[in-house]
């Protein structure tokens, strides 16, 4: 045995390095993402690949030990990543991801000491591998060329594989792993036609700005988006034949449509301001939510219950792959995103419908610069200043400035909070009586709407004290729930016990108040409402009675049955936003 050991130290060393790194990520994966499949295969591939130059050294690998310290640097990256989006970030989605706060929050934030415990275990086995090497006087070239041979054999076979998997934009592969890790061969390293056709969407349409800018792509690094310089011309021209050039016209029943939803231009001027605060993943069971004899959003839960307010408990969320940004387009421009690509990525530069154009002053109070085109879509949802100063970059500044807003003449203004944005940065500076058993990721969202309630409720104390702001609409909303399917696994009995069944079959809804001091009686709703029906409301509250566009949803403040269905009203919008309908030019 022990000839044969001196022997053949080199093969050794190098299946225990190939055994090494495959136990690493296999361990790293089963550790922090149970629910999804190991993609063993992958990880066997690349190790060999990794540690095929052990086979042609003649000295002591030290160099392993760079290549290990470089995995267990990018593993606990990918895992910071995974856990905040469940992807790669760029610069603004890290600053998003640390809710403003820094970069370090959304990396360190769900920082387990474990880890690096069992990420370093295999580690150990490699380091006394190589100090046993003795110094050999051949290169196993015949070996190294059948390592490599077999790894280039396994690149199509993967590819291949997941390429005829059914690719969803939230889970990826069939469930199996994303794309934030670094040797997933089964990704295009050579071939820019390996990626599924719904995969470019999410990689290009997501993203990538109104100029399809090439740099967007070197945000993300070589190994993951390289292949993407390579796909991006091809990629862009399919889309843009197949999706910007496709047929726009409406048909004649949706021209008659058209004819009931619109009317001339109005010189309507409010009567009253507007403020609209856009929650951050805003879910209604979390407004009432007990802590104790009060609730986690005190604040909101009394103003709904002690004043004449219309609420909602059951808005469903109808954002697509523009996220937050659908959130905002829909409560102000009454349309529903577009089914391919994000609706202001790809569109933002027209001029939609919107109420705003009708107050004298309007801005938004908006904590992230650059994130989601604000500056070029607050113009076209008539929207005439945009804050977005260092002052403003926590709930805490959104409100402090909502509150000097100069309400002397009527005024909108849209205030968007953050800091109830995963991954919750903010919870570890607030302490709650929440249960010693809940789920950590619960107990940070709760924490997180205390914090956004709080500085909220400075607000709604002066809407009753300061005189100036007693002739003030409110509306309060979210933008998009948050939890998905890999959250209600890991919550859902405990959800349960608590009676939140929503948590349990995936129906969580945010929630819609609306305020006016014109109110004089409570409507409180548990029916099924939607994010379209946010825009004819507020019209409607503000004394709009015949609008120029009366938007896709339902008045919820009135009595008329609802016109357009669900998937009428969806067809509808994307024609009306890629046919650019709204814009001078080419209205219809």
């Amino acid at each position: 045995m022990r000839a044969f050991i001196e022997k053949n130290q080199q093969i050794l060393l190098f299946l225990v390095v190939v055994l090494c790194l495959t136990a690493k990520c296999s361990i790293w994966h089963m550790q922090f993402f149970w629910d999804k499949m190991i993609p063993v295969f992958g990880y066997i591939c690349s190790s060999l690949l990794l540690a095929s130059g052990i086979l042609v050294s003649k000295r002591r690998p030290w160099w392993i030990l760079v290549v290990l310290i470089a995995a267990n640097i990018w593993l606990f990256a990918n895992f910071s990543y995974e856990r905040a989006w469940g992807k790669m970030l760029s610069m603004d989605m890290v600053r998003m991801a640390g809710n403003l706060h820094g970069f370090e929050d959304s990396v360190l934030l769900y920082f387990n000491p474990d880890m690096l415990y069992w990420l370093v275990v295999p580690d150990v086995i490699c380091i006394a591998g190589i100090a046993l090497w003795k110094t050999q006087e051949q290169r196993l070239w015949k070996s190294f060329g059948i390592v490599l041979g077999l790894y280039l054999l396994c690149i199509p076979i993967q590819q291949i594989y997941y390429f005829n998997k059914t690719y969803e934009r939230r889970v990826g592969y069939n469930n199996n792993v994303g794309f934030a890790h670094w040797w997933h061969i089964y990704e295009p390293l050579f071939s820019p036609n390996i990626w599924p056709r719904e995969a470019a969407y999410d990689a290009f349409m997501f993203q990538v700005p109104q100029d399809w800018e090439r740099p967007f792509v070197r945000q993300f690094g070589i190994i993951r988006f390289g292949p993407a310089i390579m796909a991006f011309d091809k990629r862009y021209s399919e889309l843009e034949q197949t999706v910007m050039g496709e047929s726009v016209e409406l048909t004649p029943e949706q021209q008659e449509l058209m004819t009931k939803l619109t009317n001339p231009p109005t010189d309507f001027t409010p009567q009253r301001s507007l403020v609209l605060v856009l929650v951050e993943s805003l879910e209604s069971w979390a407004v009432d939510y007990p802590l104790g004899d009060t609730y986690v959003m005190p604040y909101l839960h009394s103003f709904i219950h002690s004043h004449d307010t219309y609420y909602s408990s059951q808005t469903y969320s109808q954002v697509a792959y523009g996220g937050s940004s659908d959130g905002q387009m829909m409560a102000i421009t009454g349309l529903l995103p577009v089914r391919k690509g994000v609706s202001v990525a790809l569109y933002g530069d027209q001029p939609f419908p919107n109420y705003a154009h009708y107050f004298p002053h309007s801005m938004t109070l908006n904590p992230s610069p650059g994130v989601w085109k604000q500056p070029i879509v607050n113009p076209n949802y008539g929207i005439q200043i945009l804050e977005e100063s260092d002052s403003i970059r926590d709930d805490a500044g959104i409100f402090k400035r909502l509150n000097t807003v100069d309400f002397s003449e009527p005024t909108f203004v849209l205030a968007i909070t953050v800091s109830s944005h995963v991954p919750y940065a903010k919870a570890n500076e607030i302490e709650l009586p929440l249960d010693d058993d809940m789920p950590e990721t619960m107990a940070k969202y709760l924490k997180c709407l205390h914090y956004m309630d709080e500085h909220l409720g400075t607000f709604l104390k002066r809407l009753d004290s300061d005189p100036a702001l007693q002739n003030t609409d409110v509306v309060i909303t979210g933008d998009h729930t948050i939890f998905y399917s890999q959250d209600w696994q890991a919550m859902k009995d405990y959800a349960a016990s608590k009676g939140i069944t929503c948590l349990g079959n995936g129906a969580n809804t945010t929630a819609l108040m609306m305020y006016s001091p014109t109110f004089t009686t409570s409507m409180h709703s548990g029916d099924a409402t939607f994010q379209m029906d946010i825009y004819p409301s507020v019209l409607h509250m503000i004394g709009c009675e015949e609008p120029e566009w009366r938007g896709v949803g339902l008045d919820l403040l009135g009595t008329q049955p609802r016109l357009l269905d669900m998937n009428q009203a969806t067809e509808l919008s994307d024609k009306l936003i890629r046919g650019r309908y709204f814009t001078p030019s080419t209205a219809k």
